[in-house]
């Protein structure tokens, strides 16, 4: 499936995990460019019509549903055989992980979970659905404990076709109500209880009946008393404890009438108003209707005759009997008929009193044959009038022919001639190892908890193809047959993209720099940068990222060019001459080196000299009559790499311009 699209929109990235009816996939929309969860259904189900006609009629309930605490559906379609469902990627663990990595949780911390999840159901209650399938492996919680509750509605889709993936259906025993470990329908009030064994998990760290087997289990949560959950966590307050005696009550009727008010009794269970609340104790017990005693009529034994005797008749009346003798046949039929009723009357009380004695069969214990070989068990159940049966399982731990459990447990107490299952030892069994390579590291991690392999060690590697955290190889190779308990399952992940160091390029020529990244396998992107005194003109002044950084290879690294020394500007005292002609024609033949004639005497001459620098822009240096050559010297403010300019004018005519260079 990996790298498949699936309805022409939803690439599958890589695999998050698998149940009885599905496996979860991480995958990308491509078309609103979002991650997703797509939850394909199992190929062996697709032939079940009724399965498929009720899975797609809960799949658009639940796909009515609209919460902030509920994993939105996106899209359910099918192809191909392959029916789909496209749900909100939750990027974080399940509340099952969290428990596991995070006990003990502080007790605000887990009623703030818990009323997310209460709202969640209450939610889907008020649209006619029931969970049915409540536990932590189906309530999402990311790094802000924001929490997400999904698979709502599958489990009510099941058919007979699911029967073998008992696997999926055993992890829920723990979370099972009791009425529906008798076989009955589940309801709103089987989902609060189930959320009630949530909350004890969530707040104890443990299960309130663990259990190996699940027959075992169901049968703790229909006889056993609930333990409370203070004797594990004796920091939590008593209108705590109370909220979760209310919701794990044996009888149906005493839990809470709907979610709703198991929310509203949680969301002031910490308030100080409460804090000296007493133990709840439920009065009506756990005996439902079934269980309820029948009351007979007592029925007198004659002791000297060991016989049931009935009440005394009153003697019949003479009067009676005299018209009784002028109808003889009808006396006759009444006196058979009351002998008759008198028969089957004395019958039944007979068979009451004596049947159950005769058929009474005793309680006996179950002894512990855990350990023992199957010889020694089988006479050690025999010997208590019970019955051995024998089935074999592999184990890599328990020496060959040694029970390694025993269903009814050890201690349970049974009527004589009730058959005990042993299960025995078979010595460790080859299987062919599963194909993990596309299975994503932190999902496949919880799902390899209790494969039986002797050690499960992850290697990483860079990949700039394969998706960060997806298992790109496996050792030993998928469907090689092994043992187990003998064996050590190397994955290899993809870390991501290949990271490299970035070099410091300050200081260094555009060769130098080059030569640098190169080696790395990264490339530089020139930009101009600023001035500067000590880097020359055209050498690396700044990079982005930083020196010591890590970056995918491949990356491209900014290079800011130093533009060198920046110039100041200069003050220039530039003599300008001029020449006086003595006709006050504004002639001026002056060249500026002091050689131009001098006719004195003449009429005085109107000079008017303008310059522009850095400073000024044609502005009046000089503004007088002359009757005599003069030199006049302008200070011009000159910036690199610009001019100075001046011009001069004689009676109203300019004469001459000049410019003036930034001296280098």
């Amino acid at each position: 499936m990996i790298g498949r699209r699936i309805g022409g929109r939803y690439e599958i990235l890589s695999r998050l995990g698998e149940g009885g009816m599905a496996i979860v996939y991480k995958a990308k929309d491509l078309i609103l460019d979002r991650l997703v969860a797509v939850k394909v259904l199992r190929t062996e189900l697709a032939g079940d019509e009724e399965f498929i006609k009720r899975f797609h009629r809960e799949a658009e309930s639940v796909a009515s549903l609209s919460h902030p605490n509920i994993v939105a559906i996106y899209d359910i379609g099918e192809e191909e055989d392959c029916y789909y469902i496209v749900m909100e990627y939750i990027h974080g663990m399940s509340l099952k992980e969290f428990i596991r990595d995070y006990s003990p949780i502080s007790i605000s911390e887990s009623v703030h979970i818990m009323k997310q999840v209460t709202l969640a159901i209450a939610h889907a209650h008020a649209h006619g659905i029931v969970h049915r399938d409540i536990k932590p492996h189906n309530i999402l919680i990311d790094e802000s404990e924001h929490v997400k509750v999904t698979d709502f509605g599958i489990a009510m889709a099941v058919s007979s076709a699911t029967i073998t993936y008992t696997h999926s259906i055993l992890g829920s025993a723990h979370y099972l109500s009791p009425e529906q470990a008798r076989g009955g329908k589940a309801t709103v009030k089987s989902d609060i209880y189930s959320l009630g064994i949530v909350m004890f998990e969530l707040i104890t760290g443990r299960l309130p009946f663990p259990g190996t087997s699940p027959v075992s289990v169901a049968l703790k949560h229909l006889s056993e008393p609930m333990p409370f959950p203070r004797d594990f966590r004796p920091d939590m307050p008593q209108s705590l404890e109370n909220v979760m005696i209310r919701a794990l009550a044996k009888v149906p009727l005493d839990r809470y009438k709907n979610v709703v008010a198991m929310y509203d009794d949680l969301k002031t269970a910490l308030s100080p108003e409460r804090a000296d609340e007493k133990r709840l104790i439920l009065d009506s017990g756990d005996e439902t209707d079934d269980d309820r005693t029948i009351k007979i009529a007592p029925v007198r034994i004659d002791e000297n005759k060991d016989q049931a005797v009935l009440p005394e008749q009153p003697a019949p009346n003479k009067n009676e009997n005299a018209k009784v003798k002028k109808k003889s046949k009808a006396r006759k039929w009444l006196t058979l008929t009351g002998l008759l009723i008198l028969l089957i009357t004395a019958g039944l009380i007979i068979g009451l009193i004596l049947l159950p004695k005769l058929f009474y069969v005793n309680n006996v214990q179950v002894p512990d044959v855990a350990g023992k070989t199957f010889e020694q068990a089988q006479q050690l159940i025999e010997n208590k009038n019970l019955s051995a049966v024998r089935k074999n399982q592999s184990s890599s731990t328990v020496k060959k022919g040694t029970v390694i459990s025993q269903n009814p447990d050890a201690g349970t107490e049974v009527k004589a001639g009730t058959y005990v299952t042993l299960f025995v030892s078979a010595g460790s069994q080859e299987i062919s190892v599963e194909n993990y390579v596309g299975y994503d590291r932190s999902s496949l991690t919880t799902q390899l908890q209790d494969a039986g392999y002797k050690n499960i060690v992850w290697h990483g590697q860079e990949s700039s193809t394969v998706p960060e955290g997806e298992v790109m190889r496996q050792t030993p190779a998928a469907g090689q047959k092994v043992v187990p308990g003998d064996t050590v399952l190397e994955l290899t992940y993809s870390t991501g993209t290949p990271q490299v160091i970035v070099p410091d390029l300050r200081g260094k020529p555009k060769d130098e720099v080059n030569q640098l990244l190169q080696a790395q396998g990264l490339s530089a992107d020139y930009s101009v940068g600023d001035f500067s005194d000590t880097v020359p003109q055209g050498n690396a002044l700044d990079q982005d990222p930083a020196p010591g950084s890590k970056v995918a290879k491949g990356s491209s690294i900014i290079v800011l060019l130093s533009k060198g020394s920046q110039a100041q500007p200069k003050e220039i005292d530039q003599p300008i001459k001029v020449e006086y002609t003595g006709n006050g024609n504004g002639n001026n033949n002056g060249n500026g080196n002091g050689n131009g004639q001098n006719n004195g005497g003449g009429s005085p001459a109107h000079v008017q000299i303008y310059y522009t620098d850095a400073n000024h822009n044609d502005a009046l240096f000089a503004d007088e009559e002359i009757t005599q050559t003069k030199t006049y010297t302008i200070p011009f403010t000159i910036n690199p790499g610009s001019q100075g300019s001046y011009r001069i004018v004689i009676d109203g005519n300019q004469v001459k311009t000049g410019t003036v260079d930034y001296p280098k």
